[in-house]
């Protein structure tokens, strides 16, 4: 009984902090698919915290303990924690840009463990196969108690195992830092969720769960400032920080350049088809240039300049490497006409530039560099 108050008061602070960023959520403008699973699994916590405390009440004795309320009690708190970490992972795809969780039926398959954590609840009343209630009126595990531990403890574990996996993958270089964020998201719910599973009448659950919501909602925010909404690669001002760090620091043994991409004709492409088609093709180009920076060896800042340019920092370490990688940008992009049957062809042109740490100049005149360039190479028809 005595620890039903701060139980109770634990769970309604968290309640009121997840109340604010439902509300942020919904007030805001921009509605990615991220935020509107966010937005499903703080309401979903919400609900799940309530039930917590119903829990609470009914196991110390405040609200009269019968057979049908504690079996309720435990329903509703095993179900909704089950569906919370469904609700995490599809936001972790989310977040990764898997369109296949965008997708009824593949969603549908994803939710199956939930159903089957429900089914085993709701029929626990006549069967005990998870838990039970025993003659001295107490809740016992049943033997099928762990599957209720390892629905939403899998989903939460595989969203994290399949981040880390694409994080080292060789191909997935430019999002490496994406993946490590997911990767590392649900280690306080986890750790925390296991303490509360041995001292289940502490609330230990319920603040790793509202720290981990509010590091992911930051780390949204910071997408929305950083991270250009149209084509979903870093923007202006995230090139400039990133390039002014880079020219303020030399990494030994790799050479930084400058390449400035520049859609050919793009402006015919908008007043023919319309500009809904000329962001569609924003998109598919913004896509070909991250696919042709994507390596374990090099590194590479993609960045929407503006309109229809696009800017790549490179550190490599040769010349021929830059050289090569603005010719892989010009083989996807002219690649994008036939691959998705284009009425119009793409390509661009790139203008390049070397930064020289021995003789420094202005951030402003490094850019007019590889923009003059970009110049000479439209002239001559080039690329």
């Amino acid at each position: 009984m005595n620890y039903v108050f701060y139980y109770v008061e634990a769970h309604l602070a968290c309640i009121f902090l997840l109340g604010i960023i439902l509300f942020k959520i919904h007030t805001g403008v921009n509605k990615q698919v991220s935020q509107v699973y966010l937005a499903n699994l703080v309401l979903d916590l919400m609900i799940y915290f309530l039930a917590e405390i119903f829990w609470a009440l009914v196991d110390g004795g405040v609200v009269t303990s019968t057979r049908p309320l504690l079996y309720l009690s435990n329903i509703f708190t095993y179900v909704l924690i089950s569906v919370a970490a469904y609700q995490w992972y599809l936001l972790s795809e989310a977040f990764q840009n898997d369109k296949a969780v965008e997708n009824d039926p593949t969603k549908l398959i994803l939710s199956i463990p939930v159903w089957l954590s429900a089914v085993l609840c709701v029929s626990a009343y006549r069967t005990g196969l998870v838990f039970y209630v025993d003659e001295s009126g107490k809740l016992v595990n049943g033997k099928f108690y762990l599957v209720l531990i390892i629905v939403p403890f899998g989903y939460l574990i595989a969203s994290s195992v399949k981040a880390l996996i694409r994080a080292f993958s060789k191909d997935k270089y430019a999002d490496r830092h994406i993946y490590l964020m997911i990767g590392v998201f649900p280690l306080a719910p986890i750790i925390l969720g296991a303490l509360q599973a041995v001292f289940w009448r502490v609330p230990f659950l319920c603040y790793g769960s509202v720290a981990a919501v509010y590091y992911i909602y930051i780390s949204i925010l910071g997408n929305l400032i950083s991270i250009d909404p149209l084509t979903q690669i870093n923007n202006r001002n995230q090139m400039y920080k990133y390039l002014s760090q880079k020219m303020s620091n030399e990494d030994q043994g790799l050479s930084l350049f400058l390449l400035i991409i520049d859609v050919d004709k793009f402006k015919s492409i908008n007043d023919t088809y319309g500009h809904i088609e000329g962001d569609k093709a924003l998109v598919r180009i913004a896509t070909a240039i991250k696919n042709a920076c994507q390596g374990p060896r090099n590194r590479f800042f993609v960045s929407r300049y503006g309109g229809d340019e696009f800017v790549v920092v490179a550190e490599v370490a040769y010349k021929a490497e830059a050289t090569w990688l603005a010719d892989q940008i010009r083989s996807n992009v002219r690649r994008l006409s036939g691959d998705e049957n284009l009425q119009y062809s793409l390509s661009v042109s790139i203008g390049m530039a070397q930064y020289d740490y021995e003789q420094p100049i202005s951030m402003q005149s490094f850019i007019a560099r590889a923009d003059s360039d970009l110049y000479k190479q439209k002239k001559l028809g080039t690329g």
